[in-house]
Parts: structure tokens; C-alpha cells; sequence
């Protein structure tokens, strides 16, 4: 049976021989075709790892959120050539706020054994660290970019909260996290938990939960940090 290995890349800081365990190590070294987003990030992160063979004889096909329409022939193609695959993210874990998806329900169709390794989620860790719930949560993404829909979208997720106590966690791309934080500031009450989670697993690391009304006495910039924003009770 064909597989389709779910390969985790880091979320920042790689520690001194990599994040991969032994086992995980031998899978991904054994591998030369890869989907991935971007060829140039995969191929530095596994060099980085340790990858022992000479990366310019081994298959990268890039599948993203500008090509995924118009790549689905060549993603069927490509699974042709091979009897093992690796499937890696730009950050993080494969398929979470990830086009690898639907990579995955391809290879499922094609009768593949899907295989995921273990690996850092920011969305997870982000989570973890709030100090809200983490029985029942709901994963957004990115809310919508225009102003008006996007504290539109907030004042739901404050309202979900409240009604359903679920803890409700979204992204934003990092050169419009500050006004994420003007938009959240504006549209819900003062005393709105929030958790900011920004640089998960860098140097730079920095996550606080506490009121809005805290928040704006000490307004931290997040121009251009990688944030996950998280709304609790």
C-alpha cells in the first residue's frame, strides 16, 4: 500500500538536532518526494534537519493557496511516481490552517495509508497556554479582512463565548495584527478576556490572557509577530 506521511516542520526555533524523534528522523530521511507550500522553505528546513541526501535529486511539488485549483492534476500525477510521500506545511502541522487537505482526502481516494507525525501546532500550544477551556473550542482562522465584517465577526465570537462558554480562537496575518487589536477594541466590552499569543516557540515568545480594558492600558506591538488570538471565560 502507498503512503502518505504527514510531516511536521518547526514554528520558529529548531533546537540543536531538530525536532524529530529517531523514528520520525528514518521515515522523513527515507523519503524523496515531497508536496509541499514552498520548495525553498521545505528544502532549508530539511536541510537543516539533517536530511542526508542531496536535495537537488529529490521531488518537490509545491501545492498552496494560489495554485491549489489549477494543481490538482499535477498532485495525481505526482503520486504516481512513488510508493512513499511527504506531506510538509510552510509552519507547523499539515493540514491545520493548511491547504494540505485536501492532499490528504486525494490520497484517500487513491487508497493511500495516511500517516501523521507528531510536531508543534501553534494553535494548540497558544490553547494550552490561555488558561481558557480546552474541553470545547472552536478553530476559526482568518477572520474576514475588511473592517466592518471582520468586528462584525468578533462581536460573534464574543457572543458564542458567553452562550456556549466554547473558548474561540483565530489568526491574522502578521502585518494586520495591531489592527486586530484596534478592531477587538472597538467592537466588544471592556472586560472581554483575551489571549494573545504571539512568536509561539521563539526567542520572542510572548503570551498574556487578561481584560480588554488591561489590554489597552498596556497595548503591546504586534506589528508584523505571528499571533494567535484566543477569546474566553
Amino acid at each position: 500500500m502507498k503512503k502518505l506521511f504527514l510531516i511536521p516542520s518547526d514554528i520558529g526555533f529548531v533546537p540543536e538536532g531538530g525536532i524529530y524523534s529517531d523514528y520520525q528522523r528514518e521515515i522523513v530521511f527515507s523519503l524523496k518526494h515531497f508536496i509541499v507550500e514552498k520548495a525553498t522553505t521545505a528544502r532549508r528546513f530539511l536541510k537543516s534537519s539533517g536530511y542526508p541526501h542531496d536535495l537537488r535529486s529529490s521531488e518537490f511539488l509545491e501545492f498552496n493557496e494560489h495554485n491549489r485549483k489549477q494543481s490538482i492534476p499535477e498532485v495525481l500525477e505526482f503520486l504516481k511516481e512513488a510508493d512513499s510521500f511527504g506531506l510538509m506545511s510552510e509552519a507547523g502541522l499539515p493540514c491545520v490552517a493548511d491547504p494540505g487537505h485536501e492532499v490528504v482526502a486525494i490520497a484517500h481516494e487513491q487508497g493511500f495509508q495516511i500517516i501523521p507525525l507528531y510536531g508543534p501546532s501553534s494553535i494548540m500550544m497558544a490553547l494550552m497556554a490561555s488558561g481558557f477551556s480546552g474541553q470545547q473550542f472552536v478553530f476559526h482562522g482568518y477572520l474576514p479582512a475588511k473592517t466592518d465584517q471582520k468586528r462584525s465577526a468578533i462581536k460573534k465570537l464574543s457572543i458564542a463565548v458567553q452562550r456556549d462558554k466554547y473558548t474561540q480562537v483565530f489568526m491574522e496575518v502578521p502585518y494586520r495584527t495591531n489592527s486586530m487589536l484596534d478592531d477587538m477594541f472597538s467592537a466588544l466590552p471592556g472586560e472581554t478576556k483575551l489571549c494573545i499569543a504571539a512568536e509561539i516557540n521563539t526567542p520572542e515568545e510572548f503570551i498574556q490572557t487578561k481584560s480588554l480594558n488591561l489590554w489597552k492600558r498596556s497595548r503591546p506591538d504586534l506589528h508584523k509577530k505571528r499571533c494567535i488570538f484566543l477569546l474566553g471565560v
